[in-house]
């Protein structure tokens, strides 16, 4: 049965021992039970979506409860009390019955534009702190309160593949710590779980298999005849692997690449979370076979442009004699994203992306859902830690500033974009400020929702690209971080740099 909230600050009873306090907003809101043995798929009450479902049940996640809540906000109604920890604007409270010290509880919230926010407990100072379990009779958590601009209309699509998108769905979620007992460190949970989830490997990449996650391991004869003259190989960036990173670049194009390296092609399925590129670097040291020298180009992806580098040479000794190295979007100077304060805009973003291409593959899917709720167990566990993988990216933490310290002797290019958001996209990255647009995790930098765009090309360091080896996307073309390889003139670009 629905409850109407009046815009009071006062606590409000939803029933099944959960609370809701949401100042500044007024309508309904309701408790829908959909743990084991509900019926769930209703798209009136539907909270999650079946990609997100599929995943949630494949990393151990237990569906609770979904909250729904037809609100708007009271006209010239005063600045409630309730704060984000994350974003420090409005939110609303939501309190819940405390299941114990064995089971930790997430809330994931999904708004009126499709955006996306994890929710983790809070303390008595509502500060972030998603260890504290069973330490009283409810868990809180603070979520955001107020859909971010723009309006209704200029709002995404109807349903996103995380569920319903028109009306406020918050997603009760547990998570039995039986699944977190992991060795006492994020960095090894991390570790832990790429290793038996992702296989870390060299893997055969043509026209016919690229997009093809059962694209076999390279055989000792693959190895040889890769050795037999100059090499083209493609690294993949965070949260995802080969076939699913790549799978949108133009088969015509890649067809004609591998007939200019002689069929020579391949890439790197690696760990995007419990190591640094420098070690995903050294486990390809270990496959290739005694004895054998490889030449070779690289086109590399986000996380990706660190392993290409460190292949080449870029803190460690170079494991491949590196001519050229083709940059899409490559964290070379990291991305805000990555520091451990914002772990939470993070995987809000990425998971926010998803929801926005609903239409997206499958696999693409699927393999970023499943690697978010890996840094959504490691939060829930450690709190806000440094994950190795992703630290890496830290734009402030020392393995970008050491890894950048010297300059590379292979010759780099780089494809980079400068994003505008507009419909759900706008609202999940920014929010007005006396009328001045502003990015709450990039400020006023030019970025492609993930990295900034001049990160992948140039800071106060020796990793410099010069203009002339750039394609930098206008704002008006909308490409975004993982949209890259589904333009053609990209792909067409990177062709005639690595093949002139």
């Amino acid at each position: 049965m629905a409850t109407t909230l009046d815009g009071s600050s006062r606590q409000i009873n939803l029933g099944q021992g959960i609370a809701v306090r949401a100042p500044g907003l007024r309508g309904r809101a309701e408790v829908h039970d959909v743990g084991p043995g509900a019926d769930t798929r209703a798209p009136e009450v539907d909270g999650s979506g079946e990609a997100l479902d599929a995943a949630l049940t494949k990393e151990g996640f237990l569906r609770l409860r979904v909250i729904t809540l037809d609100v708007a906000p009271v006209p010239n109604a005063p600045i409630g009390d309730v704060r984000s920890p994350v974003t420090d604007e409005a939110g609303m409270e939501v309190t819940v019955p405390d299941l114990g010290e064995d089971v930790a509880q997430v809330l994931l919230a999904v708004d009126e534009n499709g955006v996306v926010s994890w929710n983790f407990p809070v303390d008595a100072g509502d500060d972030l702190a998603p260890t504290t379990r069973g330490s009283g009779d409810v868990v809180r958590f603070i979520v955001p309160a107020f859909a971010s601009s723009p309006a209704p209309e200029e709002g995404a699509t109807d349903r996103g593949v995380l569920g319903f998108i028109g009306r406020k769905v918050l997603e009760l979620i547990a998570l039995p710590l039986a699944e977190l007992v992991v060795p006492p460190l994020a960095g090894a949970a991390a570790r832990l779980w790429e290793g038996n989830a992702r296989k870390a490997r060299v893997r055969t990449f043509t026209a016919s298999d690229y997009t093809s996650g059962d694209a076999p391991d390279l055989t000792e004869a693959d190895w040889r005849r890769l050795a037999s003259g100059r090499s083209l190989w493609f690294v993949h960036g965070t949260f995802v692997n080969t076939h699913t990173a790549f799978q949108a670049f133009p088969p015509d194009v890649l067809a004609a690449l591998s007939a200019q390296y002689g069929g020579r092609v391949a890439a790197i399925d690696h760990h995007t979370l419990g190591v640094d590129p420098i070690e995903n670097a050294e486990l390809v040291r270990a496959a290739v076979p005694d004895g054998l020298e490889l030449d070779v180009d690289i086109v590399c992806h986000s996380r990706g442009g660190l392993v290409g580098r460190a292949l080449a040479g870029q803190g460690t000794d170079p494991v491949f004699d590196v001519r050229r190295i083709v940059h899409v979007a490559s964290a070379n100077h990291g991305t805000a994203l990555a520091t451990p304060s914002n772990l939470v805009p993070f995987i809000d973003r990425v998971t926010t992306i998803v929801n926005l291409i609903p239409d997206g593959p499958a696999a693409v899917i699927e393999t970023t859902l499943t690697s978010v709720l890996v840094v959504v167990k490691i939060i829930a566990k450690y709190g806000l830690v440094g994950i190795p993988g992703l630290a890496a990216m830290d734009s402030a933490g020392d393995f970008v500033a050491s890894f950048n310290a010297a300059a590379l002797p292979a010759e780099q290019f780089a494809v980079a974009a400068d994003f505008t958001p507009s419909g759900g996209w706008r609202a999940m990255t920014l929010r007005n400020v006396e009328n001045v647009v502003v990015d709450r995790v990039f400020g006023s930098a030019a970025n492609d929702l993930v990295v900034p765009t001049a990160g992948v090309y140039e800071g106060d360091d020796a990793m410099v690209i010069p203009e002339e080896r750039r394609l930098v996307l206008p704002r008006e073309r909308g490409v975004y971080h993982g949209s890259f390889f589904g333009q053609r003139d990209v792909a067409t670009r990177i062709a005639g740099w690595l093949t002139g």
